[in-house]
């Protein structure tokens, strides 16, 4: 019993994780109309947030996922 109910967890957090990377994916479509410094320093928050989120999730340290972004921006 309690394996299902770890297994089903565990699905139903990926499952979530999915859904909200599809919420990003909308609300990084939108624009402000009046585009401000404070836009930019929200997202550069939840970059941060993710980046460090990623690195939990993955174990690559921080310093190699930056490096990542940035090489893909080349």
């Amino acid at each position: 019993m309690a394996k299902e109910d770890v297994k089903t967890e565990y699905e139903n957090a990926k499952s979530d994780i999915a859904n909200l990377l599809g919420f990003f994916e909308c609300e990084l479509g939108k624009q402000p109309k009046e585009l401000h410094w404070g836009h930019v320093g929200n997202l550069k928050r939840i970059r941060e947030n993710l980046v460090e989120t990623l690195s939990f999730m993955s174990g690559i340290e921080v310093a190699e996922i930056e490096n990542t972004l940035q090489e893909t921006r080349l």
